[in-house]
C-alpha cells in the first residue's frame, strides 16, 4: 500500500511538473549561449572587419589598384581580373553579414534595451563601416531588409546603394548623438580593442568616416566638398586618433595577411607600379621613398599579369603576427581635407599633404627629414593627381585605394597583361550565395566593369 501510493505521488510529480524536474540546462550548448553581453560582443566584431579588411578585402582591390601582385593560382587569376562569385561569398556571406552586421545590429538593440548609448554609439559607427565596405563593393545591397530573422534571413531585398548611403550617414550622426550622451547604464572599456573605451575618439573616428563618405560622393553631389569641410575640425588631429586592429603573436589570432603569406608563400608580391611610384627623381639623383622598405622586402616588382616569381614579398610592417589592419587613419584625413580645400585654398592644401605625409612616415617609422624636404609640396605645385598619388601610397593595402581610383582616375593604371576583360574593373561579383538563394532579389547582368552609384 504504502509502495503503490509513493507510485502515484511520483506519477502525479512526473507528470504535472517535468519542466522543474529536469534540469532545464541539459539542452543548452554552452558553445553557443542564447544571450551574449555587450561587452562579449565588441571585441569580435571589430576583429572579424579588421580580418576580412585586412585578408579578401585588401587582396583583391589592392591587386587591381596595383599596389600588390597575383603570381599564382587564385591570385594570379584576380590579377587579370578573372574573378568569380566563389571567390568573393566567404567575405560576404561569412565576414561582412554574418556574423559582422549581424551581431553590431544585436548589440545596438541590446545597448538601446538596457540604457546605454555609448555601446549603441560604438555599434552605429561599426555598422556604418561594414555598410560602407559592403555598398562601395558591391553597389546595391541588402540592409534594411536584412536583419528581419532571429539569425538573419537569406531572402533579404536590396537597397539602392544611395539609400544605403543615406543609412550610414544616419547611423553616424545617431553615433555622434549617442556617444555625447550624459550618462550610459553600461560603459565600454578594454574589451573595445580599437580605443579601450575612449569615447571622444570614437566621436572623432564617426566624423572622420563622414568625410570619407561624403568624399565617396564627389561625382554625384555638388556639395560633398562643402559637407567634407563643415566636419573636418570635429576628426582625427594625429596618429594617435588611427582606427586600427591590432592582431596578437598567437596564430589563430594573428594578422590576416600574415596568415595568407605563411599558407600560401608566393602567392602575392610587390607590384612593379607601386615600386616606382616609391621612386622619384629630384635634381638628376634617385631617391628611394623610405616606405619602400617597410612595404616589401626587396625592391623588385611584378606588373600586374606577369607572374614574375622574383618579386619580393610583403614587408613584416604590414605581413607579421601581430601587424595592425588601418580602417581610417589620421594620414588619410589629411589628403581628404588637401583634396577638398585645393581648389578654394591651395595654400591650406599643400599644408593637409605635407601633414598627411609626415604623418604617413612618422606611422611606419621611417621618418626622414630631408626627403620630406624634398617632397614637400606648395600652393603652385600641388595637384590632384599629387594628392591621391601620395594619398593611394600611404593606404597600403586599403580598400580606399579602390574607391579613390573609381572617383579621381588617379593613381594612372594601366590594364594588366592578359587581362580578361578590356577595362580594369570597378566593382566585385555579387557572391555565389547570393544567386543561390537570393536570385530574386539580386540585381542581374551586373558585370565587374560596371560603375557603383557614385561612380558613374
Amino acid at each position: 500500500m504504502k509502495i503503490r501510493n509513493l507510485y502515484i505521488v511520483l506519477l502525479s510529480v512526473l507528470s504535472t511538473s517535468c519542466s522543474s524536474w529536469i534540469d532545464s540546462s541539459l539542452n543548452v550548448d554552452p558553445n553557443n549561449p542564447a544571450d551574449v553581453a555587450m561587452a562579449q560582443l565588441v571585441a569580435p566584431i571589430e576583429v572579424n572587419l579588421a580580418y576580412v579588411l585586412g585578408g579578401d578585402l585588401a587582396r583583391i582591390p589592392c591587386q587591381w589598384t596595383q599596389q600588390i601582385a597575383g603570381l599564382q593560382s587564385q591570385s594570379s587569376d584576380i590579377d587579370i581580373y578573372n574573378i568569380s562569385e566563389s571567390d568573393v561569398n566567404n567575405a560576404w556571406s561569412y565576414n561582412l553579414y554574418s556574423p559582422g552586421m549581424i551581431n553590431t545590429k544585436i548589440l545596438i538593440q541590446k545597448a538601446e534595451e538596457e540604457e546605454s548609448p555609448y555601446y549603441a554609439g560604438i555599434g552605429e559607427v561599426l555598422m556604418a563601416y561594414h555598410l560602407g565596405v559592403t555598398t562601395d563593393l558591391w553597389g546595391d545591397i541588402p540592409y534594411s531588409d536584412a536583419f528581419n530573422g532571429a539569425s538573419g534571413q537569406t531572402k533579404s531585398k536590396y537597397d539602392t546603394q544611395e539609400a544605403v548611403y543615406d543609412s550610414i550617414f544616419s547611423l553616424l550622426d545617431h553615433a555622434i548623438t549617442d556617444l555625447n550622451a550624459s550618462s550610459s547604464l553600461y560603459e565600454p572599456g578594454d574589451e573595445d580593442l580599437i580605443y579601450s573605451g575612449d569615447l571622444t575618439k570614437w566621436k572623432k573616428t564617426a566624423y572622420a568616416l563622414k568625410a570619407r563618405y561624403y568624399l565617396h560622393l564627389s561625382k554625384v553631389d555638388a556639395d560633398a566638398y562643402t559637407k567634407v569641410k563643415a566636419v573636418l575640425d570635429s576628426a582625427y588631429t594625429s596618429n594617435d586618433d588611427d582606427f586600427k586592429v591590432t592582431f596578437s603573436s598567437s596564430y589563430s589570432n594573428s594578422n590576416p595577411m600574415y596568415q595568407f603569406v605563411t599558407e600560401r608563400s608566393g602567392y602575392v608580391a610587390a607590384n612593379s607600379f607601386l615600386l616606382s611610384l616609391l621612386t622619384t627623381t629630384v635634381n638628376d639623383s634617385t631617391e628611394v621613398d623610405p616606405r619602400a622598405a617597410v612595404y616589401f622586402d626587396g625592391e623588385v616588382g611584378s606588373a600586374s599579369g606577369e607572374n614574375n616569381t622574383e618579386a619580393s614579398g610583403i614587408g613584416t610592417n604590414y605581413a607579421s603576427s601581430n601587424s595592425p589592419v588601418y580602417l581610417m587613419s589620421y594620414a588619410e584625413l589629411k589628403f581628404i581635407e588637401a583634396e577638398v580645400y585645393l581648389s578654394s585654398d591651395a595654400s591650406r592644401a599643400a599644408e593637409a599633404y605635407n601633414a598627411g605625409l609626415k604623418a604617413s612616415l612618422d606611422r611606419e617609422g621611417v621618418s626622414d627629414s630631408s626627403w620630406f624636404a624634398s617632397q614637400e609640396l606648395s600652393s603652385s605645385t600641388i595637384t590632384l593627381e599629387k594628392i591621391i598619388n601620395q594619398k593611394y601610397i600611404s593606404a597600403f593595402l586599403q580598400m580606399e585605394t579602390f574607391s579613390d581610383w573609381r572617383r579621381t582616375g588617379y593613381p594612372s593604371l594601366t590594364i594588366a597583361t592578359g587581362a580578361v576583360t578590356s577595362t580594369i574593373p570597378r566593382r566585385l561579383p555579387y557572391p555565389q550565395d547570393e544567386r543561390l538563394y537570393n536570385s530574386a532579389n539580386m540585381p542581374q547582368n551586373v558585370k565587374i566593369t560596371d560603375s557603383v552609384w557614385w561612380d558613374e
